[in-house]
């Protein structure tokens, strides 16, 4: 009996690719989210060793829900297979190209409207490498930027790459990066991108052992670098800070003193004891750093005592100073049950939470602005929702401005969606 639990359930793939249109609605979707809605993750059909799989290993599958003026067209999925790479991380949109990504080595794929795989160089074909699973916007310069790596062929080096606002390669700047530490995500503000070297390294013991090969390390001190954007001659500043790992941002930026402040969804400890998943060791809180440039020290302070993962922002506010995020909320911390959406106001210290209800389980909330707005939550949370008693999956939209509201539209998907990793709503 399998009892690999990202085998089981909504963790386990979908064996069949499928269309429908027109989709049943309940509510009204509103008029102004005409486009795509994308979601990324692994759909391991074929598993070697069902004790050493774990959750991060798959060929991608994405998932798609065509919105036009109030309708929804369609929805279909369809496996990642170009480039011969999994990307099966998250999907991203950029220079009027869709891509789905991963980290270490592999590179990005293509995607066509219809969800298919092209074979085209990624990003014009001028970055022939790999690339990584969660780049950042700069909302002011158009800029797509990375922090890489790719330690089968690069041992002791990362890659900072930038792809310029026509999806061009720009620049790639090497730097040292001993730790060979799990390198998933990056933070940028305007002067810096944010490296974060933290306790969780590259394992050959779990490689050799037929595991995912990261492994939490006790003997590794966990730091945040600082590399200047604007001038490659200057190293990068560190700062130690306690031992964690964190897998996704809220937003970093640069306040009235000049220091940098970052927020995460940050763990104690995870891939010590559980070699299959992230969740079982401790559970992920809302954690601030303040890197203090005059002093090189580091202040952190838990925000939430709440499990949440998957954080999103309005994406104009990377950069800069943000108000509102939302997060997806686990009830039980040592196998999340996804149950609420939190949306956090950092001004006023405050959150509000909306429950997906019983037998309903959650995905990462996508924020989509309003056409229009002006406000920094007036738009709309877009996220995935798996009902146990059906089976199957749907689709809702929420205000943003006031989630606990309930739902604005709920689209009726004809299968479900597993419990996968990242989405994005591209416009067309």
């Amino acid at each position: 009996m399998n009892n690999n639990i990202y085998l089981q359930g909504n963790y386990a793939p979908v064996r069949n690719e499928i269309s429908e249109q027109r989709l049943k609605v309940t509510g009204n979707i509103p008029k102004d989210l005409s486009g795509l809605f994308l979601r990324n993750g692994p759909n391991p059909l074929s598993v070697l060793n069902e004790e050493t799989h774990h959750w991060f290993m798959g060929q991608g599958m994405l998932h798609g829900i065509r919105l036009d003026s109030g309708n929804a067209l369609w929805y279909k999925n369809k496996s990642v297979d170009g480039n011969q790479s999994v990307a099966n991380t998250s999907v991203i949109s950029h220079a009027g190209k869709i891509y789905a990504i991963v980290e270490a080595g592999s590179y990005p794929v293509e995607i066509d409207e219809e969800l298919n795989s092209l074979e085209t160089k990624p990003f014009y074909g001028n970055k022939n490498e790999g690339f990584t699973a969660h780049p950042k916007l700069d909302p002011r310069t158009g800029e797509l930027h990375a922090m890489c790596y790719d330690y089968a062929n690069k041992f002791d080096t990362i890659d900072y790459v930038v792809i310029d606002k026509n999806g061009s390669h720009k620049k790639t700047q090497t730097i040292p990066f001993e730790s060979r530490s799990m390198l998933h995500e990056c933070a940028i503000t305007e002067n810096y991108v944010l490296v974060l070297d933290l306790s969780v390294t590259f394992s050959l013991e779990k490689l050799g052992s037929g595991y995912f090969p990261f492994s939490w390390n006790d003997e590794h001190q966990s730091r945040i670098g600082l590399l200047d954007r604007n001038d490659e001659s200057k190293d990068v500043k560190w700062f130690e800070i306690d031992r964690t790992y964190f897998f996704h941002t809220f937003n970093a930026y640069e306040d009235h003193n000049g220091n940098v402040v970052v927020s995460a969804t940050a763990y104690d400890r995870l891939f010590d004891k559980d070699w299959n998943g992230p969740f079982t060791e401790s559970p992920p809180n809302l954690t601030r750093w303040v890197l203090d440039l005059k002093s090189g020290n580091a202040q952190s302070s838990k925000l939430d005592e709440r499990s949440v993962e998957f954080p999103r922002i309005h994406p104009n506010f990377i950069t800069r100073s943000n108000q509102f995020g939302y997060a997806l909320a686990s009830s039980n911390t040592q196998q999340p049950d996804f149950k609420e959406i939190i949306k956090y106001d950092f001004v006023n210290d405050s959150s509000e939470v909306y429950q997906y209800g019983p037998g309903n389980f959650g995905a990462e909330p996508v924020f989509v602005a309003a056409d229009g707005g002006t406000g920094e939550d007036e738009g709309y949370l877009l996220s995935l929702v798996y009902n146990h008693e059906t089976d199957k999956s749907d689709l809702i939209i929420l205000n943003a401005q006031e989630p606990s509201s309930g739902p604005m539209a709920t689209v009726h998907l004809p299968q479900r969606v597993p419990f996968g990793f990242h989405g994005d709503w591209i416009s067309i």
